[in-house]
């Protein structure tokens, strides 16, 4: 059998499976294991599969993300809200009496607030969202930085945002992402002016986190903030079938 035949067959393979291995293919074209790995390549570098260990796969389609097509936060509030609190709930774990941390706006980064409620901690943000989940009986105090109200975000931004910033050090910033690209190690934001702000606070912390939902893998941006291994870690729910960078920690739904 000739290569196109084998591309061919792998390709078939694929669109009515989702999977194909390494093993199967061998048996199934009667090649070596060399000439599999070859053909996957082949097909990886034309753009039509994804090399995973012991096989292949389809590539995502990933949506591309704009300010326009990106969900007002209110509009994400009810979306994930269970794998966004599990996520909340585990990174809430790193924060201790004491602390200065930043926030980012952002509906999964808000989720941390029920989980800080009765520590002496100093938050800063720009997200007037998370304000609105301050309740009078918490412990904390809560800083707001200044600039232009944006209603789509439900945050203040701009460059006097960006320069209040310079005036903190945090012990820790939590931050959120538009998308996440694994394969290029790239963490993305619908808007550029979310960005500058991202950056500021990630250069004025001690430490970041990141606070993801898996949705946020099978979209795209057009504004790559950070690098994934910027961050000291980040917190994401398992989708069953990633395999994640060390710097990962996957939270499992919990069984009821």
């Amino acid at each position: 059998m000739i290569e196109k035949e084998r591309h061919v067959l792998i390709m078939e393979q694929l669109r009515s499976d989702g999977f194909v291995s390494v093993k199967d293919l061998m048996g199934k074209l009667n090649a070596s294991r060399s000439s599999i790995m070859r053909d996957l390549i082949a097909l990886e570098e034309a753009g039509l599969l994804v090399r995973e260990h012991g096989g292949a796969a389809l590539p995502e389609v990933r949506e591309m993300l704009s300010r326009k097509k990106e969900p007002a936060v209110l509009l994400r509030e009810h979306v994930n809200a269970d794998q966004k609190a599990m996520i909340a709930e585990a990174a809430a774990q790193l924060v201790r009496s004491g602390m200065c941390i930043f926030v980012d706006s952002g509906s999964t980064t808000a989720s941390l607030i029920p989980y800080l409620r009765d520590l002496d901690i100093t938050i800063v943000t720009a997200s007037v969202y998370l304000l609105r989940q301050i309740s009078d009986d918490m412990a904390c105090r809560v800083y707001l930085t200044g600039g232009q109200y944006d209603a789509k975000y439900d945050m203040m931004m701009g460059e006097y945002a960006v320069q209040m910033l310079e005036n903190y050090r945090f012990d820790l910033a939590f931050m959120s992402a538009s998308a996440i690209d694994l394969k290029q190690g790239e963490v993305m934001v619908a808007d550029f002016g979310l960005a500058s702000m991202k950056k500021q606070a990630m250069k004025r912390s001690a430490k970041t986190v990141l606070l993801a939902d898996s949705t946020k893998l099978s979209q795209a941006a057009p504004c790559t903030y950070a690098s994934v291994t910027a961050f000291d870690a980040v917190y994401i729910n398992s989708n069953g079938k990633q395999k994640f960078p060390k710097n990962f920690i996957t939270v499992e739904e919990k069984k009821r």
